[in-house]
């Protein structure tokens, strides 16, 4: 793809996409809905990268939020790049996206289900190909007669662990742009703090990475005539016998040594699959289409990518699922809660999906004691309270919001992603605290995160008064970037125009490049 065209896809894709799937959409993205501002974006990106050299590109180092998956005190190192930036490294990325793209198996052979790179109206990946898909044709390959062992797993925190040489050497193999290659490697060593690992985790270039990364893997496994597929890490290899799945497996093992990786041996497992029963799919939701008429592909986000990881967002249950699940003993799942020594975290899970389905929101009193238990589940159980906020009583939501403020007294002892969580409640029109948002931000320290103090800034936008401007505003010279366009955007919104003029004229000058700051207060015009 060409520099002018990749740069120009880059720009669309964040402001559909936005910048990341971990972090909240931030203000800053819906600024490229202007079409002037849009294309000065993709103008000065296109120059950076015209640069050849990791000094134009112009980046500034990765920060870093550490993200729950599955397991206590397993996290994910999320990473926080600013706006410029993530569309820079995605449109150098996206200069070769199709080179790497026909270097991969053909989607025609099932084997790879991950981000197949097809971009259509902003979006960048073939919606045919996702982890729904991946599942289902893991159950139709265990059906089949010839498949007597099912094996799954996946590569040991595979992004983190990525050896950033390796995965030069597999793109210099390939007939693509080597300068594009070698500034790609610069841009992660530089990012990687010359540490040779590690892309990073959440956005859309670093996983058409990851996928070139795995393609010699790839093409190994089917020179050897192994049955597998997979979803970014996540492989399944459907062995006609024991001796072959171990042999496999082995095979595998020893091919990811050569990368530098290994499999996670917690979740590695070898299931007979001769005794399953036919699993019958459901067809209650398909609609019959005329004789020759193919079924339209509209337009999707994926961002499944992440398996294993706790949940953060609440995904609302479906009829089915309501008639199942209203049946369910809520008290004495809540009773098991209580009686566990360790709480598993699908049972957490079953807890929320079950108070929903019977709407029994008075037993949101215990949500406290299970997130003492389990503090992980705070993103998801605060995505719920503000879901269905009107169906809970006062009483109850004062009763929470006593419960999250006071989980601000240890907020240095609390990790961050926690902390943006209850700073996302207590900003909420239901639950605000605008007082204990304040204090929290007064008393943070200069390490208290990469992103907490944006998040407090961005809740108390819409309740914020002059003075409480006033306040925020003179931490300004010592803010980061995130935190300065935030207290631009909120001395813009709230200072009236005479007060706000001069100072954001200073902003101009000693903010002059940060384009995104300017266009919050002054956006493009013809």
């Amino acid at each position: 793809m060409d520099l002018k065209k990749a740069c120009a896809l880059a720009v669309e894709n964040v402001y559909k996409e936005g910048l990341t799937d971990i972090f909240p959409r931030p203000f800053e993205v819906d600024l490229l809905k202007n079409p002037l501002f849009s294309e000065e974006t993709r103008r000065m990106v296109e120059t950076r990268i015209k640069s050849n050299s990791l000094a134009g590109l112009k980046v500034y180092p990765i920060q870093h939020v550490l993200y729950p998956k599955k397991d206590p005190f397993d996290f994910r190192r999320a990473a926080l790049m600013q706006p410029t930036d993530t569309i820079t490294f995605l449109a150098l990325v996206l200069t070769i996206a199709d080179d790497i793209e026909r270097h991969r198996p053909q989607p025609s052979k099932n084997r790879i289900f991950s981000y197949r790179f097809k971009p259509r109206d902003g979006l960048l990946f073939n919606p045919e190909y996702n982890f729904t898909a991946f599942e289902q044709y893991v159950i139709e390959q265990t059906k089949k007669p010839k498949t007597k062992v099912l094996i799954k797993c996946d590569i040991a925190g595979f992004y983190d662990r990525l050896n950033l040489h390796r995965l030069e050497s597999t793109l210099l193999g390939l007939p693509i742009d080597k300068s594009k290659t070698k500034l790609i490697n610069d841009l992660l060593l530089f990012w990687a703090n010359r540490d040779s690992y590690s892309l990073p985790i959440g956005g859309n270039a670093s996983r058409i990475l990851a996928e070139a990364a795995l393609i010699s893997i790839d093409e190994y496994l089917l020179s050897h005539k192994i049955n597998f597929c997979r979803f970014v890490d996540d492989y399944r290899f459907f062995a006609p016998d024991i001796k072959a799945a171990h042999a496999w497996l082995t095979l595998f093992v020893e091919r990811l040594f050569l990368e530098g990786l290994s499999i996670n041996p917690s979740k590695t497992s070898l299931e007979d699959v001769t005794a399953r029963k036919a699993i019958p799919l459901d067809t209650s939701t398909v609609i019959a289409l005329p004789p020759g008429q193919k079924r339209e592909l509209l337009p999707v986000r994926l961002i499944v990518g992440y398996t294993g990881t706790i949940p953060t967002k609440f995904r609302e249950l479906s009829e089915k699922e309501y008639e199942e699940l209203r049946a369910a003993d809520l008290n004495g799942i809540i009773k098991q809660l209580r009686e566990q020594i360790v709480v598993l975290p699908e049972d957490i899970r079953r807890f929320f999906r079950v108070l929903v389905a019977k709407a029994a929101y008075t037993e949101l009193n215990y949500l406290p004691e299970v997130l003492e238990r389990f503090p992980q589940f705070t993103p998801l159980a605060v995505d719920l309270l503000i879901k269905k906020a009107e169906d809970i009583s006062a009483d109850t939501i004062e009763l929470l919001r006593g419960y999250f403020i006071s989980r601000l007294e240890a907020a240095d002892q609390t990790p961050e992603y926690i902390l943006m969580s209850i700073v996302r409640l207590l900003g909420d029109s239901a639950y605000a605290s605008k007082d204990a948002l304040l204090e929290l931000f007064r008393d943070l320290k200069r390490n208290a995160g990469s992103y907490i103090g944006r998040s407090i800034i961005d809740a108390i936008h819409a309740m914020a008064t002059r003075n409480d401007v006033l306040e925020v505003r003179q931490s300004f010279n010592r803010a980061d970037a995130w935190e300065r366009r935030a207290i631009v955007r909120l001395v813009d919104a709230i200072l009236p125009e005479e007060e706000k003029r001069p100072w954001l004229k200073n902003v101009k000058v000693h903010s002059a490049d940060d384009s995104f700051a300017i266009e919050s207060f002054d956006p493009k015009k013809k």
